[in-house]
């Protein structure tokens, strides 16, 4: 009997793949399946933190395809929509993304953008349906396949870029603070003279997927992103580094650079100044806030909620600046065993967090925060229910972000997790407001009954903190 899976925030394989495509500046996505496929994914994303892409809900070139599609097949009607997509709408490469009507019936999509090429025309296929996997795998295969195929449409190989880095495993939607933690790794590399390929966001686009090929190195951050990166060391032999999270503060930075310079030579006083800086600014903002952090008793028990490279670069962070105890680390990406991944965190994982679970099931995860009693959670906003009903703060830092706007704001190195660190002390700060205001409500409404003066008898320590009453003004009511 099939499980019931309340509130899925992954998507499938298809919207990955379309979320993926949508924000690589210049590409055109051509969704071969029916009508709601395009917009599900474009409902499931319009309130979330980021904006919506260029090609997005109803302006997504797609087949719609219909029932006559399914029962004859509907490779003529791809055929058609290619040619219209090419003929109205500009771009620098088309990608056609399959579906789970167009796999089912067996549509030969490889014969339609054959076709197609073969009139001149910047076009290549992905045959990912929506039921092969989540949207992560989604974009880890549209990416493999962009690359298996684009270079035989784009034939100027260029030369190899010495200083040039491909970055994988920021996935666009995905991550909320994808933006901003993609110009963050790009900042931090062009600190020490390095180039990268961020391929998606304000600076990214066709022309890092034409150049990732000429690239000196490959970096993965998680487990999404490895498929990618070993095609091109396939087919160009470019070396590939896998991390297990994102840069949180100067040791991490410094661990990295150090990591690519087994591959790229880098300038020794580039680095240390540029390190330095990085300490200088980290210390200055942590040291703001250490005796608030003391002071407060900030170091909370914390739940965990998100996809694995989260889990870990937050759970990190909690740990190693308030001395929080992560009591559950809930993985809501790798739900099944893994076989396509060499990465392997789980010693990592233990050495974060207390309990490690692996579902996306709303529910499974609403017990699971109150079963940790857990006194702050981080997680995305459909955890807001759970938090609200049993008092918790929670820090809104996964997918899906539904209550704040995320543009360029960063969640990684030393400048974008300030703000995270803000956001955490803010959270707890409310929170502990929040209760002493009911306290103060509770005492009034008391205040006047019978049960008054033997209220205030028990909690005349509680009375005196709140200021409501003066120690003598219990005394006398006693």
């Amino acid at each position: 009997m099939a499980n019931i899976i309340k509130n899925p925030r992954n998507g499938c394989a298809l919207h990955g793949a379309l979320q993926t495509v949508q924000e690589i500046q210049g590409v055109v996505p051509v969704v071969h399946a029916n009508a709601s496929c395009g917009v599900i994914n474009y409902l499931a994303n319009s309130k979330t933190s980021g904006g919506n892409p260029r090609f997005s809900g109803y302006s997504t070139p797609g087949t719609a395809a219909q029932e006559r599609h399914v029962i004859f097949g509907g490779a003529s009607r791809l055929r058609e929509q290619i040619k219209n997509t090419v003929k109205v709408v500009d771009g620098s490469l088309y990608i056609i993304l399959n579906s789970c009507e167009s796999a089912m019936v067996g549509d030969d999509v490889d014969a339609m953008t054959r076709e197609i090429v073969e009139q001149g025309e910047p076009v290549v296929d992905t045959l990912i349906a929506g039921f092969n996997g989540s949207a992560y795998y989604g974009y880890e295969h549209v990416l493999a396949d962009i690359f298996k195929s684009v270079y035989e449409l784009k034939k100027n190989e260029g030369e190899k870029n010495p200083r040039l880095v491909n970055i994988f495993g920021i996935i666009p939607q995905k991550d909320p603070y994808w933006q901003g933690n993609l110009e963050e790794i790009t900042r931090i590399l062009n600190g020490v003279g390095l180039e990268t390929n961020i391929f998606f966001g304000a600076d990214g686009g066709t022309e890092d997927i034409e150049n990732a090929r000429n690239a000196a190195l490959s970096i993965t951050f998680g487990r999404w992103g490895e498929l990618p990166a070993k095609v091109l060391n396939e087919k160009f032999e470019i070396p590939v580094i896998q991390r297990a999270a994102l840069p949180i503060n100067a040791d991490d930075e410094r661990a990295l650079i150090e990591g690519i310079e087994e591959y790229i030579t880098i300038d020794q006083e580039t680095k240390e100044h540029f390190l330095e800086k990085e300490q200088k600014y980290e210390l200055n903002y942590w040291s703001r806030v250490r005796d608030e952090i003391i002071e407060n008793d900030l170091g909370r028990t914390v739940a965990i909620v998100g996809e694995e490279e989260h889990v870990i670069r937050l759970g990190k962070l909690v740990q190693e600046v308030f001395g929080a105890e992560v009591v559950a680390a809930v993985l809501t990406d790798a739900l099944k065993k893994d076989e396509e991944h060499t990465l392997d965190n789980e010693e990592v994982l233990n050495s974060i967090a207390k309990n490690i679970y692996k579902t996306s099931d709303q529910k499974d995860i609403n017990d699971i925060i109150r079963q940790s009693k857990a006194e702050l959670v981080i997680g995305s906003s459909l955890e807001q229910h759970v938090a609200d009903k049993h008092g918790i703060p929670l820090v809104e830092a996964s997918y899906p972000v539904y209550h704040k706007t995320i543009l360029n704001h960063s969640s990684i190195g030393v400048r974008g997790i300030v703000g995270v660190i803000a956001e955490y002390i803010t959270a707890v700060k409310q929170a502990d407001k929040e209760k002493e205001e009911k306290l103060q409500n509770k005492l009034k409404e008391l205040k006047g009954q019978n049960v008054w003066l033997e209220h205030s008898y028990k909690k005349s320590h509680n009375v005196k903190q709140v200021g409501l009453v003066s120690q003598g003004t219990v005394r006398e009511s006693i």
